[in-house]
């Protein structure tokens, strides 16, 4: 088979998925992401790729309607 390196075990919800390469968690593999064919953590995702979230968080104490100059 062509994932016979892909160490699977059951999570905490009873539902079968990869474990992380570097840390061994459990994960579904909706939450794992892949990298160099290999499953990872969140963590250890970004560590290894050095990706970064494209998300950016609003420091603002107002919401935007009432901000008014």
């Amino acid at each position: 088979m062509p994932h016979e390196h892909v160490p699977l075990a059951l999570t905490e919800k009873g539902e079968l998925g990869p474990c992380c390469r570097i840390c061994a968690k459990r994960m579904t593999f909706g939450e794992a992401m892949v990298h160099d064919q290999h499953y990872l953590c969140w963590k250890h995702y970004l560590e290894e790729s050095g990706a970064d979230s494209a998300t950016s968080t609003s420091t603002q104490e107002d919401p935007f309607y009432r901000n008014r100059d």
